[in-house]
């Protein structure tokens, strides 16, 4: 009852403040269902999306590579964007768009909150050194009651306290240079533990974009992305951002601005123009990693979690070297581009992972391997074609195909194609799959439809096989995995939004035997923008694999007329009683956290985050976040070090950030 009583009055506090539904979290919906095979860096491509959206859109000078790189816009309304500039020279208003086909209410919603047109006679940006802006950001949070890993008696106790902190600071100087430098202290991790740095985690870097001949030149941490990502590849947001015709986009490099500690490259990188039309890119890379070593100190697996919390996590850390050289090679026209990536990678240590038969063809007995490739862009009015060849020692091979068809500005199709044959090594590669670009074949259907200005109808169709075996499934195995969205936009800011997906899952019974279990998912989002300072959303979501799971979430936000202050509520009962139906939904957070909470079992989950904005320069961030299991269990967890004891858990974030 006093649960119970505790949960009403937090609705009702709810009620007096919220805040307005972030673009970024919107997009953070998009990886809800990606394969746990597939890394995503959340906060990378998070910060990614906000320096972005903090350049604005120039409707007359935005180019296309800039637009598709906005997750909010669609294929459809980048290419009406284009094609109403290209029949009419320029935009000589934001409010033009509202007459081009192709873009539907939300992404029109955006356009007017981002886009603008430049008045002619104004004068431009100074784009020199002098225009110096920083931002600092202040990160803390712990959870409660303690795990055991923090209780004297445990076996291997975590060496640390219970809070985990970062600091991040951001440095731009005009247009033409950004640093960036990040320390970060995971929960159960100690301050001077190691001999290399105060904090368990430390990344630097400094970008430099038009000096002379060279288009970006990088030193620090960074990441790289060319072609359609098999040799060389960025973040991968999987089928849905193909649903609208998005194909893989060739980054180029980037800086590393998150506190992932996996998934960089540590060194430098330069891309240069030297005639319009090539363009040439080099890296190299030269770091420390976490590893997994046999007792012949070979390694078996590279460590990626990032933890150092206890003697035997801190035993692997850095405990092994690897060495990168690599670059792409373009020649890019408005119609055509053809470019070439290959990478050589070697480590101090053999690699030996494990002899499974899963795992055969992994990289293994040698401490070095290369990957090449060659990629492709054609593209007419209605037709846009893209693919990439790769290659990797011991026979390799791996291919992806890509194409989108226009049929008219409210319709379009798009279609992958994919042959990763089960010898394919490639250490960096993240293109169109259901996991790591290896033993995989398969066909993609997609469409994007607007048939009236309100609603918009999206889905997929994806028929794939796995030639060798996968992890626990000891036979070759084939499957299917299909979407269907519809979204309507009512009257007065309200939407409603229904889901429905359908896959298979390979399974292997006692007797050891494979066979194919399909999972259904159904999702209603009903959105409630009515008064721009109030908003709500309410989400249903239920799945059924062996057994029935659902999730029913409330949201409130409001905020203040003049944005000074604002509260979110998120409040939802849920009952999945089997882990394979354990359903994620993304929540709101305090600025640069990231929270996409799993829900297993059967209980009661609230979260309310508050913003602040004390100053101009001065903002305050902070997060409750509170969970109730009523399902009769005594303790949360199974790992160990990781089990809290009782039903109730509860999480206090806070962050901080100053812009000078």
């Amino acid at each position: 009852m006093r649960n119970s009583l505790a949960i009403i009055m937090l609705l009702l506090q709810s009620l007096l403040f919220a805040d307005e539904t972030s673009l970024i979290q919107q997009y953070m919906e998009a990886i809800e269902n990606i394969d746990d095979e597939v890394y995503v860096d959340v906060e990378q491509m998070t910060d990614e999306i906000a320096e972005l959206l903090s350049l604005r859109i120039e409707l007359n000078s935005a180019d296309e590579s800039f637009l598709r790189k906005l997750p909010m816009l669609g294929s459809n309304a980048v290419d009406g964007i284009l094609r109403h500039r290209e029949m009419y020279h320029q935009f000589y208003s934001v409010y033009e768009l509202k007459h081009i086909d192709g873009i539907n209410a939300e992404e029109l919603d955006f356009l007017k909150r981002y886009a603008y047109v430049a008045d002619p006679d104004s004068v431009k940006r100074d784009d020199s050194f002098n225009q110096i802006h920083s931002t600092l950001t202040l990160f803390s949070g712990r959870i409660f009651p303690d795990k055991a890993g923090y209780k004297k008696e445990t076996k291997n106790p975590y060496l640390g306290n219970p809070w985990q902190t970062y600091i991040k600071m951001k440095v731009t100087a005009g247009t033409k240079a950004t640093m960036n430098f990040s320390m970060e202290e995971d929960a159960g991790e100690r301050f001077f533990s190691n001999n290399d740095g105060i904090t368990d985690y430390a990344s630097a870097s400094i970008e430099l974009r038009d000096i002379k001949i060279a288009d970006k030149i990088i030193f620090g941490d960074f990441h790289t992305s060319f072609g359609q990502g098999l040799v060389l590849g960025g973040y991968n947001l999987g089928k849905t951002s193909c649903i609208n015709g998005d194909m893989f986009s060739s980054e180029g490099i980037s800086r590393h601005s998150s506190t992932s500690e996996y998934g960089y490259f540590r060194g430098g990188g330069i891309t240069v123009s030297p005639f319009r039309k090539l363009q040439i890119s080099a890296v190299g890379s030269h770091q420390k990693l976490d590893a997994n070593l046999s007792d012949s100190a070979t390694i078996t697996s590279v460590k990626t979690d990032g933890y150092h919390r206890t003697e035997a996590e801190l035993a692997k850390r850095k405990n092994i070297k690897r060495s990168v050289i690599g670059g792409n090679i373009k020649i890019n026209d408005s119609h055509f581009s053809i470019g070439a990536t290959a990478v050589y990678y070697t480590y101090d240590h053999v690699l030996t992972p494990n002899t499974q038969p899963y795992n055969i063809f992994r990289t293994r007995d040698r401490s070095d391997n290369y990957d090449i490739g060659l990629d492709y862009k054609a593209k007419s009015h209605a037709f846009t074609f893209a693919g990439e060849l790769a290659k990797s020692p011991n026979n390799g091979f791996a291919i992806v195909n890509h194409a989108r068809i226009l049929c008219n500005s409210r319709m379009s199709l798009s279609l992958v194609q994919r042959h990763y044959n089960p010898e394919y090594n490639a250490d960096f590669a993240n293109a169109f799959g259901n996991s790591r670009n290896q033993n995989e074949s398969g066909v993609f259907i997609g469409f994007d439809l607007l048939p009236y200005p309100h609603i918009h109808l999206r889905g997929y169709i994806d028929v794939y096989k796995y030639e060798w075996l996968k992890y626990q499934v000891n036979e070759p195995t084939e499957g299917s995995d299909g979407m269907a969205l519809v979204s309507v936009n009512l009257k007065r800011n309200r939407s409603l939004t229904a889901k429905y997906r359908k896959y298979t899952k390979p399974q292997t019974d006692s007797n050891k035997r494979v066979f194919e279990k399909e999972m259904h998912t159904w999702r209603l989002t009903y959105n409630n923008e009515r008064r721009s300072n109030i908003t709500s959303k309410t989400i249903v979501e239920a799945n059924r694999f062996f057994n029935w799971g659902y999730v029913i979430a409330q949201d409130f936000s409001l905020s203040r007329r003049n944005k000074r202050a604002s509260i979110s509520l998120r409040y939802a009962y849920f009952n999945v009683p089997d882990y394979q139906n354990r359903i994620y939904l993304s929540e709101k957070d305090v600025n640069g956290y990231f929270t996409m909470p799993m829900f297993y079992g059967e209980g009661h989950h609230i979260g309310v985050t508050a913003q602040c904005k004390v100053t101009t320069r001065l903002q305050i961030y902070g997060k409750y976040s509170g969970l109730i299991y009523t399902d009769g269990r005594d303790k949360i967890g199974s790992q160990a070090n990781e089990i809290i004891e009782g039903n109730k858990s509860t999480q206090l974030r806070f962050t901080l950030t100053y812009s000078l």
